[in-house]
């Protein structure tokens, strides 16, 4: 047994210090930071930088993230599978997996409409007979492993072993519960918070961004977060974009954040640049364009790498760079292509077509987040903070800021990169450095319900007999918690039910189905806005139900019951549970009812 020195950052003991993990898994590209939790310095967080990138030779390749991109071994008749910097796009692998983790939620007026397409186009399909949680999880292990071997290279083996870590798992602020649940299980299959003592918890993305701007790390910007101060958080990553209004206050010396309305956004990230600039190249090019491989077009290629240094160079005064792509039966006098050296050359022009419907989405998102602020606080949003890999754009900023100046809102652009902001901000929530004291329910919950039949309002149609209650009117809703009421960490809503049991029944199964609704006062009545979220199943098989009293029936027992919907559990997804005479009972989970998408 190797025992620690006095000099080992762990040597204090694992039972009082731990190692706190930030994961930023992204569309496009993923990160890690991390620290040990007796540090309360943020400058101190730790971001991993050095990268897999050449299987054969052992190379690295520095950054703060690493694509998150996969390739199968058995597809590409390699003998181990490769990711992130390891894959080039010559091997058939699998990218933007994230996106379809959330494929069953309705779209949202802000998603990029063209994404729906090019998923059932198959440009971004997954192929084969994996899901999208499977192929999320082997590249979640990929990088866990990774993080896992880089902490044992920096504390020991030995030190790591006897050492719990607490990992914050970023996720984006428009998931759907489903996706939640989904993004949780398909890490901890990876191997995150499955070691004796670890845990593993989920974070909104730009909740962990304000994390960031409201601690040490805010130096990066212009204008820190101060008390007093209405703030809305920006994260534009690759596939999302999310917005988070916070009222900043201090709290026993430190700054803690209330939510002002429930979080908004959309899935038009970075990458729907990338996309417009699919669907200009076939313009402009037809069949010379849209019969290449997807080696050569698609993400990771030498082409989109080319095209992301020029999405990044947009809107300074850098000149862009060529882009090298062989294509036949081009017009000898096309403006932009040079056959000869096979270049593609992008004005300003052409790039601006490109960014301008896509900023166009974030800025309506962002007035419709600050209008939202504004009829909860009575006060006005003074400044917007900007975090993300898309966040870095030059453009972006500069007409963000053109945007708001007349409402006297400071966009803070980072200093810096604000890449990593994100993954760090996690860490900071991991040491309670800085907190969330209340959030708002981004939806409302509620269950179908019947009503004693009122003659002269209620329909005909709606109409059914109770054996017990008479006339009834079935299709009214019961809505348990609305859309924008505070959470805090203890928050739980109660379903309270009366179900009837028979003695003499094979199976216990009980049911109950969960509606939600997205408006802002959600409707008495079902209607096309009101959705399933799913089916609650509640296995009561061990109950004893004679306990309970019979109906006039003999061989039934009436059992009153309430299914907890618990919203603010720190794990950061929903959970339920079923309570009879204030006993949890039975086995309680959830199956998601799938919607189509656009």
């Amino acid at each position: 047994m190797v025992l620690p020195h006095a000099t080992d950052p762990l040597a204090d003991g694992p039972q009082r210090y731990h190692l706190v993990v930030g994961v930023d898994y992204g569309t496009t590209y993923s990160g890690l930071s991390y620290i040990l939790s007796r540090n309360n310095d943020p400058s101190e967080i730790i971001d991993y930088t050095e990268w897999p990138a050449n299987t054969d030779t052992g190379h690295t390749q520095t950054g703060l993230k690493t694509p998150s991109r996969i390739a199968y071994a058995e597809d590409n008749n390699l003998t181990k599978n490769r990711w992130g910097y390891e894959v080039s796009s010559s091997l058939k692998h699998y990218s933007w997996m994230k996106l379809h983790l959330d494929n069953n939620a309705a779209p949202t007026e802000f998603d990029d409409p063209d994404l729906s397409q090019e998923i059932r186009d198959g440009i971004v399909s997954l192929g084969g007979n994996r899901s999208a949680e499977d192929i999320t999880s082997d590249y979640l292990k990929e990088l866990y492993n990774r993080l896992i071997w880089a902490l044992e290279q920096k504390y020991s083996k030995p030190l790591l072993q006897v050492t719990r870590i607490k990992f914050w798992l970023t996720k984006p602020a428009i998931w759907s519960d489903e996706a939640e649940v989904k993004t949780l299980e398909a890490a901890k299959k990876a191997g995150f918070g499955t070691r004796a003592g670890d845990e593993i918890c989920l974070i909104l993305e730009p909740e962990a961004a304000a994390m960031a701007t409201i601690t040490g790390l805010s130096r990066d910007y212009a204008s820190a977060a101060k008390p007093g101060d209405s703030i809305i958080v920006c994260d534009c990553g690759g596939g999302t974009v999310d917005l988070t209004g916070y009222l900043v206050e201090e709290k026993d010396q430190k700054l803690v954040l209330h939510e002002s309305c429930p979080a908004l956004g959309g899935k038009c990230g970075g990458t729907s640049v990338d996309r417009n600039l699919r669907k200009w190249m076939s313009r402009q090019y037809g069949a010379s364009f849209d019969s290449l491989d997807e080696e050569f077009t698609g993400p990771g290629s030498e082409f989109m790498q080319s095209f992301e240094w020029n999405k990044r160079k947009f809107g300074t005064d850098q000149a862009f760079n060529d882009m090298t792509l062989g294509m036949d039966d081009v017009d000898p006098d096309d403006e932009f292509y040079e056959a000869t050296y096979e270049k593609l050359g992008l004005t300003p022009e052409v790039m601006k077509e490109l960014f301008d419907p896509v900023v166009k989405k974030i800025i309506n998102l962002v007035q419709k987040q600050i209008d939202s602020v504004r009829k909860v606080r009575k006060r006005p949003v003074n400044k917007l903070f900007l975090v993300g890999g898309f966040g870095d754009s030059a453009y972006l900023q500069q007409q963000l800021a053109a945007y708001l100046e007349p409402q006297n809102i400071i966009v803070n652009i980072p200093t810096g990169r604000s890449w990593g902001a994100v993954a760090k901000g996690a860490v900071v929530r991991g040491l309670e450095m800085a907190t969330i004291d209340t959030r708002r329910c981004r939806t409302s919950y509620g269950t179908k319900i019947s009503r004693n039949f009122r003659e002269g309002i209620d329909l005909e149609e709606w109409a059914w007999n109770d054996r017990f209650d008479g006339k009834q009117a079935d299709g009214y809703m019961a809505w348990c918690v609305r859309k924008g009421a505070e959470i805090t960490s203890e928050t739980n809503i109660s379903l309270p039910l009366l179900q009837t049991l028979y003695l003499s029944s094979e199976t216990r199964i009980m049911r109950i189905g969960l509606e939600y609704c997205d408006d802002d006062e959600p409707p008495e009545r079902v209607g096309p806005t009101v959705k399933q979220l799913g089916i609650i199943e509640v296995d009561l098989s061990d109950v004893d139900l004679t306990k309970f009293d019979q109906t006039t029936d003999r061989d039934a027992v009436n059992l009153f019951l309430e299914i907890q919907v618990m919203l603010g559990e720190q794990q950061g997804t929903i959970r339920f549970q079923c309570v009879v005479q204030d006993e949890v009972v039975g086995d309680t989970v959830i199956n998601f009812t799938q919607h189509p998408t656009a």
